[in-house]
Protein backbone atom coordinates (compact mmCIF):
# COMPACT_ATOMS: atom_id res chain seq x y z
CA UNK A 1 0.00 0.00 0.00
CA UNK A 2 1.40 3.32 -1.44
CA UNK A 3 1.70 5.97 1.85
CA UNK A 4 2.70 9.37 2.11
CA UNK A 5 4.77 11.56 4.89
CA UNK A 6 3.60 14.79 6.67
CA UNK A 7 6.68 16.27 7.97
CA UNK A 8 7.34 19.67 9.89
CA UNK A 9 9.59 21.05 12.08
CA UNK A 10 9.57 21.71 15.31
CA UNK A 11 9.74 25.13 15.39
CA UNK A 12 9.60 28.30 18.18
CA UNK A 13 6.37 29.54 18.72
CA UNK A 14 6.33 33.18 18.15
CA UNK A 15 6.43 35.41 21.38
CA UNK A 16 7.14 32.48 23.68
CA UNK A 17 9.14 34.03 27.14
CA UNK A 18 12.78 33.28 27.22
CA UNK A 19 13.23 29.93 27.30
CA UNK A 20 12.67 27.79 31.14
CA UNK A 21 15.72 25.54 32.05
CA UNK A 22 13.83 22.35 31.59
CA UNK A 23 13.34 23.18 27.61
CA UNK A 24 15.10 21.32 25.35
CA UNK A 25 17.55 23.00 22.15
CA UNK A 26 15.27 23.30 19.47
CA UNK A 27 18.54 22.62 17.07
CA UNK A 28 18.75 19.09 19.26
CA UNK A 29 14.88 18.31 19.04
CA UNK A 30 13.32 15.03 16.70
CA UNK A 31 11.06 16.19 13.47
CA UNK A 32 7.48 14.20 13.73
CA UNK A 33 5.86 13.09 10.98
CA UNK A 34 2.54 11.13 10.32
CA UNK A 35 2.67 8.40 7.63
CA UNK A 36 0.22 5.70 6.05
CA UNK A 37 -2.74 8.02 6.86
CA UNK A 38 -5.88 6.00 6.43
CA UNK A 39 -9.55 6.90 6.79
CA UNK A 40 -10.96 4.16 8.81
CA UNK A 41 -14.63 3.09 6.88
CA UNK A 42 -16.63 1.81 9.77
CA UNK A 43 -19.76 1.76 7.72
CA UNK A 44 -18.90 -0.92 5.53
CA UNK A 45 -19.78 -3.68 7.33
CA UNK A 46 -18.21 -6.35 5.02
CA UNK A 47 -14.80 -6.12 6.46
CA UNK A 48 -13.94 -2.11 6.63
CA UNK A 49 -11.33 -2.04 3.65
CA UNK A 50 -8.56 0.09 3.93
CA UNK A 51 -9.51 3.18 2.57
CA UNK A 52 -7.17 5.68 0.85
CA UNK A 53 -7.69 10.14 1.31
CA UNK A 54 -8.82 9.61 -2.28
CA UNK A 55 -11.23 6.59 -1.98
CA UNK A 56 -14.96 7.49 -2.24
CA UNK A 57 -15.71 7.58 1.51
CA UNK A 58 -18.81 6.33 4.03
CA UNK A 59 -18.22 6.43 7.41
CA UNK A 60 -19.85 7.89 10.58
CA UNK A 61 -19.23 10.17 13.38
CA UNK A 62 -16.51 9.16 15.67
CA UNK A 63 -14.89 12.03 17.06
CA UNK A 64 -12.23 12.82 19.97
CA UNK A 65 -10.90 9.18 19.44
CA UNK A 66 -8.53 7.43 21.92
CA UNK A 67 -6.79 4.16 21.64
CA UNK A 68 -5.90 0.89 23.78
CA UNK A 69 -4.38 -2.48 23.30
CA UNK A 70 -7.17 -4.35 25.61
CA UNK A 71 -8.16 -8.28 25.60
CA UNK A 72 -6.73 -9.14 22.51
CA UNK A 73 -7.34 -6.87 20.44
CA UNK A 74 -7.57 -2.92 19.60
CA UNK A 75 -9.87 -0.92 20.64
CA UNK A 76 -11.05 2.69 20.06
CA UNK A 77 -13.61 4.68 22.34
CA UNK A 78 -15.39 8.51 20.83
CA UNK A 79 -17.38 10.77 22.10
CA UNK A 80 -21.28 10.18 22.38
CA UNK A 81 -22.61 9.53 19.39
CA UNK A 82 -24.13 6.55 17.12
CA UNK A 83 -26.69 6.13 19.46
CA UNK A 84 -24.09 4.98 22.38
CA UNK A 85 -22.92 7.40 25.27
CA UNK A 86 -19.52 5.71 24.81
CA UNK A 87 -19.29 3.99 21.52
CA UNK A 88 -16.55 1.36 21.19
CA UNK A 89 -14.60 0.05 17.98
CA UNK A 90 -12.35 -2.60 17.60
CA UNK A 91 -9.20 -3.82 15.60
CA UNK A 92 -6.58 -6.30 15.11
CA UNK A 93 -4.05 -4.38 13.48
CA UNK A 94 -4.99 -0.55 13.81
CA UNK A 95 -5.86 -0.22 10.10
CA UNK A 96 -9.25 -1.90 9.81
CA UNK A 97 -11.79 -1.65 12.40
CA UNK A 98 -15.44 -2.69 13.23
CA UNK A 99 -17.80 -0.54 14.89
CA UNK A 100 -19.23 -2.69 18.18
CA UNK A 101 -22.95 -2.67 19.07
CA UNK A 102 -21.37 -1.87 23.25
CA UNK A 103 -21.97 1.24 24.88
CA UNK A 104 -18.48 1.53 27.24
CA UNK A 105 -20.51 4.06 29.69
CA UNK A 106 -24.09 3.49 29.49
CA UNK A 107 -24.20 4.99 32.94
CA UNK A 108 -22.31 8.00 32.72
CA UNK A 109 -22.89 8.24 36.72
CA UNK A 110 -25.55 10.10 39.48
CA UNK A 111 -23.52 13.47 39.22
CA UNK A 112 -23.77 13.83 35.86
CA UNK A 113 -26.69 15.87 34.37
CA UNK A 114 -29.91 14.50 33.88
CA UNK A 115 -30.83 16.57 31.00
CA UNK A 116 -27.61 16.56 29.19
CA UNK A 117 -26.03 12.78 29.36
CA UNK A 118 -23.65 13.95 26.29
CA UNK A 119 -20.43 12.21 27.09
CA UNK A 120 -17.28 13.77 25.80
CA UNK A 121 -13.40 12.64 25.11
CA UNK A 122 -13.10 9.22 26.95
CA UNK A 123 -9.66 7.50 27.27
CA UNK A 124 -8.77 4.20 28.61
CA UNK A 125 -5.87 2.98 30.40
CA UNK A 126 -5.21 -0.20 32.19
CA UNK A 127 -4.11 0.15 36.08
CA UNK A 128 -1.57 -2.24 38.16
CA UNK A 129 -4.43 -4.54 39.24
CA UNK A 130 -5.67 -5.85 35.99
CA UNK A 131 -8.76 -2.82 35.88
CA UNK A 132 -9.45 -0.82 32.83
CA UNK A 133 -9.80 2.88 34.29
CA UNK A 134 -11.88 5.39 31.64
CA UNK A 135 -11.67 9.08 31.79
CA UNK A 136 -14.42 11.15 30.22
CA UNK A 137 -16.36 14.26 30.90
CA UNK A 138 -19.26 15.38 31.31
CA UNK A 139 -22.08 18.03 32.89
CA UNK A 140 -22.03 18.32 36.38
CA UNK A 141 -25.86 18.43 37.64
CA UNK A 142 -26.10 21.58 38.37
CA UNK A 143 -22.75 23.09 37.20
CA UNK A 144 -20.14 22.71 34.54
CA UNK A 145 -18.12 20.12 32.58
CA UNK A 146 -15.82 17.78 34.65
CA UNK A 147 -14.02 14.85 34.46
CA UNK A 148 -15.10 11.78 35.30
CA UNK A 149 -13.85 8.32 36.16
CA UNK A 150 -14.96 4.85 35.60
CA UNK A 151 -14.21 1.39 35.95
CA UNK A 152 -14.33 -1.84 34.28
CA UNK A 153 -12.59 -5.76 33.94
CA UNK A 154 -13.06 -5.82 30.72
CA UNK A 155 -12.07 -3.17 27.61
CA UNK A 156 -15.48 -3.29 26.43
CA UNK A 157 -16.99 -2.70 29.45
CA UNK A 158 -19.79 -1.84 30.72
CA UNK A 159 -17.67 0.92 32.58
CA UNK A 160 -19.23 1.69 36.42
CA UNK A 161 -18.48 5.20 37.45
CA UNK A 162 -17.81 6.72 40.19
CA UNK A 163 -20.29 8.20 42.48
CA UNK A 164 -18.33 11.54 42.39
CA UNK A 165 -16.36 13.77 39.49
CA UNK A 166 -12.70 13.29 39.92
CA UNK A 167 -11.79 16.40 38.99
CA UNK A 168 -13.46 19.99 37.95
CA UNK A 169 -13.07 23.61 37.94
CA UNK A 170 -16.28 25.99 37.75
CA UNK A 171 -14.22 28.99 37.94
CA UNK A 172 -12.30 28.51 35.15
CA UNK A 173 -15.00 27.08 32.66
CA UNK A 174 -14.82 23.42 33.72
CA UNK A 175 -12.64 20.88 32.77
CA UNK A 176 -12.31 18.80 29.70
CA UNK A 177 -10.20 16.29 27.26
CA UNK A 178 -8.22 14.13 29.97
CA UNK A 179 -5.84 11.47 29.37
CA UNK A 180 -3.67 9.12 31.57
CA UNK A 181 0.08 8.31 31.16
CA UNK A 182 2.03 6.25 32.62
CA UNK A 183 6.06 6.66 32.69
CA UNK A 184 6.80 3.50 34.30
CA UNK A 185 7.51 5.05 38.02
CA UNK A 186 4.19 7.35 38.23
CA UNK A 187 0.98 7.51 36.11
CA UNK A 188 -0.41 10.93 34.97
CA UNK A 189 -3.93 12.91 34.07
CA UNK A 190 -3.61 15.72 31.96
CA UNK A 191 -6.39 18.10 30.98
CA UNK A 192 -7.81 21.33 29.64
CA UNK A 193 -9.42 23.83 31.76
CA UNK A 194 -12.61 24.77 28.99
CA UNK A 195 -11.54 28.58 29.88
CA UNK A 196 -13.21 29.78 26.30
CA UNK A 197 -16.29 28.58 27.31
CA UNK A 198 -16.59 31.41 29.79
CA UNK A 199 -16.10 33.78 26.80
CA UNK A 200 -13.81 36.08 25.54
CA UNK A 201 -12.36 37.02 22.57
CA UNK A 202 -12.13 33.91 21.06
CA UNK A 203 -15.07 32.59 18.13
CA UNK A 204 -14.78 29.00 20.13
CA UNK A 205 -17.95 30.31 22.52
CA UNK A 206 -21.65 30.33 22.81
CA UNK A 207 -21.87 34.02 22.60
CA UNK A 208 -20.11 37.11 21.01
CA UNK A 209 -16.56 37.29 21.32
CA UNK A 210 -15.32 40.44 23.02
CA UNK A 211 -12.62 41.46 25.50
CA UNK A 212 -9.34 39.25 25.94
CA UNK A 213 -8.60 35.79 25.13
CA UNK A 214 -9.43 33.43 28.27
CA UNK A 215 -6.85 31.21 29.67
CA UNK A 216 -7.29 27.65 28.38
CA UNK A 217 -4.37 25.87 29.83
CA UNK A 218 -3.30 22.27 29.74
CA UNK A 219 -2.94 20.26 32.96
CA UNK A 220 -0.70 17.53 34.35
CA UNK A 221 -1.26 16.05 38.18
CA UNK A 222 0.48 12.56 39.24
CA UNK A 223 -1.92 10.03 40.17
CA UNK A 224 -1.61 6.65 42.23
CA UNK A 225 -0.74 3.48 40.49
CA UNK A 226 -4.74 2.73 40.70
CA UNK A 227 -5.10 5.82 37.99
CA UNK A 228 -7.77 6.58 40.63
CA UNK A 229 -6.18 8.58 42.62
CA UNK A 230 -5.34 11.91 42.63
CA UNK A 231 -1.29 12.85 44.32
CA UNK A 232 0.32 16.10 44.73
CA UNK A 233 -0.97 19.11 43.19
CA UNK A 234 -2.04 20.10 39.55
CA UNK A 235 0.76 22.03 37.30
CA UNK A 236 0.35 24.00 34.06
CA UNK A 237 2.57 22.39 31.46
CA UNK A 238 0.92 24.69 28.37
CA UNK A 239 -1.60 27.31 27.22
CA UNK A 240 -2.99 29.24 24.36
CA UNK A 241 -1.24 32.04 22.50
CA UNK A 242 -4.35 34.16 21.79
CA UNK A 243 -5.31 35.42 18.18
CA UNK A 244 -2.40 33.11 17.08
CA UNK A 245 -4.89 29.52 17.97
CA UNK A 246 -8.00 31.60 18.50
CA UNK A 247 -7.19 31.46 22.09
CA UNK A 248 -7.64 27.54 22.54
CA UNK A 249 -5.32 24.17 23.20
CA UNK A 250 -7.02 21.10 24.40
CA UNK A 251 -7.05 17.72 23.56
CA UNK A 252 -3.59 16.55 25.25
CA UNK A 253 -1.82 13.25 24.87
CA UNK A 254 1.84 12.79 26.10
CA UNK A 255 4.31 10.17 25.10
CA UNK A 256 8.33 9.95 26.07
CA UNK A 257 10.50 9.65 22.76
CA UNK A 258 13.65 8.11 22.63
CA UNK A 259 15.58 10.86 23.62
CA UNK A 260 14.49 11.27 26.57
CA UNK A 261 12.53 14.08 25.92
CA UNK A 262 8.34 14.19 26.50
CA UNK A 263 6.38 15.31 23.64
CA UNK A 264 2.62 16.71 24.13
CA UNK A 265 0.45 16.51 21.42
CA UNK A 266 -2.73 18.31 21.50
CA UNK A 267 -5.22 20.42 19.22
CA UNK A 268 -5.57 24.43 18.83
CA UNK A 269 -7.91 26.19 17.68
CA UNK A 270 -12.17 25.87 17.41
CA UNK A 271 -12.71 22.57 16.92
CA UNK A 272 -15.44 23.19 14.27
CA UNK A 273 -13.14 25.27 12.45
CA UNK A 274 -10.94 23.66 9.15
CA UNK A 275 -8.35 26.07 11.22
CA UNK A 276 -8.29 22.75 13.78
CA UNK A 277 -5.15 20.77 14.16
CA UNK A 278 -2.85 18.77 15.67
CA UNK A 279 0.35 20.46 17.05
CA UNK A 280 2.67 19.27 19.23
CA UNK A 281 5.51 20.27 21.98
CA UNK A 282 8.01 19.51 23.90
CA UNK A 283 10.21 19.06 27.47
CA UNK A 284 12.78 17.52 29.39
CA UNK A 285 10.68 17.12 32.33
CA UNK A 286 7.36 15.63 32.24
CA UNK A 287 5.07 18.15 34.35
CA UNK A 288 7.60 21.22 32.88
CA UNK A 289 6.79 23.78 30.28
CA UNK A 290 6.10 22.77 26.71
CA UNK A 291 7.69 24.79 24.26
CA UNK A 292 9.36 24.45 20.45
CA UNK A 293 5.92 24.12 19.51
CA UNK A 294 5.28 22.73 15.52
CA UNK A 295 2.42 21.30 13.49
CA UNK A 296 1.89 17.65 12.65
CA UNK A 297 -1.53 17.82 10.75
CA UNK A 298 -3.57 20.32 9.76
CA UNK A 299 -6.39 21.57 6.84
CA UNK A 300 -3.76 23.42 5.03
CA UNK A 301 -1.59 20.34 4.58
CA UNK A 302 -4.08 19.62 1.51
CA UNK A 303 -4.48 15.56 2.49
CA UNK A 304 -8.32 15.73 2.21
CA UNK A 305 -8.82 15.86 5.88
CA UNK A 306 -10.62 19.17 7.38
CA UNK A 307 -10.22 20.09 10.92
CA UNK A 308 -7.95 17.15 11.99
CA UNK A 309 -7.93 17.04 15.41
CA UNK A 310 -8.48 14.78 18.99
CA UNK A 311 -5.12 12.39 18.54
CA UNK A 312 -4.30 9.81 20.80
CA UNK A 313 -0.94 7.90 20.98
CA UNK A 314 -0.79 4.11 21.79
CA UNK A 315 1.53 3.44 24.52
CA UNK A 316 4.34 2.18 22.26
CA UNK A 317 4.20 5.76 20.40
CA UNK A 318 3.81 3.43 17.43
CA UNK A 319 0.00 3.92 16.32
CA UNK A 320 -1.86 7.34 16.35
CA UNK A 321 -5.78 7.70 15.89
CA UNK A 322 -7.13 11.59 15.14
CA UNK A 323 -10.63 12.38 13.30
CA UNK A 324 -11.13 14.52 11.05
CA UNK A 325 -13.98 15.71 8.56
CA UNK A 326 -14.49 15.21 4.94
CA UNK A 327 -15.21 18.53 3.27
CA UNK A 328 -14.51 21.87 4.14
CA UNK A 329 -16.67 25.03 6.05
CA UNK A 330 -18.87 21.59 7.62
CA UNK A 331 -18.19 22.88 11.14
CA UNK A 332 -21.25 20.54 12.27
CA UNK A 333 -20.10 17.50 10.53
CA UNK A 334 -19.36 14.12 11.27
CA UNK A 335 -15.90 13.68 12.30
CA UNK A 336 -14.68 10.47 11.12
CA UNK A 337 -11.82 8.34 12.27
CA UNK A 338 -8.33 8.09 10.81
CA UNK A 339 -5.22 6.27 11.74
CA UNK A 340 -1.49 7.01 10.91
CA UNK A 341 2.21 5.57 12.11
CA UNK A 342 4.08 8.60 13.72
CA UNK A 343 7.33 9.16 12.29
CA UNK A 344 10.98 10.55 14.35
CA UNK A 345 12.80 12.22 11.69
CA UNK A 346 11.03 10.48 8.55
CA UNK A 347 11.79 7.28 10.40
CA UNK A 348 8.79 4.82 11.46
CA UNK A 349 9.54 3.71 15.45
CA UNK A 350 10.06 0.20 15.61
CA UNK A 351 10.93 -1.85 19.16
Amino acid sequence: MKSFLLSLGAGLAAGLPSKPQNAPRAEELPTLGLANITKIDLADASGLQRRRLAGPFMGVDFPDPSLIWGDGSWKAYATSSNGKKIPVATSSDTWSWTLTDNDALPDPGSWVDPNDQSIWAPDVQKNDAGVYVMYYTAKQNGGTHCIGAATSNTALGPFTPQSQPLICDAAGGGVIDASGYDDGTNRWILWKVDGNSLGGATTCQGGTPSGSYEPTPIKIQRMARDALTLQDSAKTILDNEGASNDGVVEAPSLYMIGDGNYVLFYSAHCYSSDDYDVEYAFSSTIDGSYTNRGILIRTADNRGIYGPGGLDIDPNGKNVVFHGRLNPNQGGAARELYSAELTINGQSISF
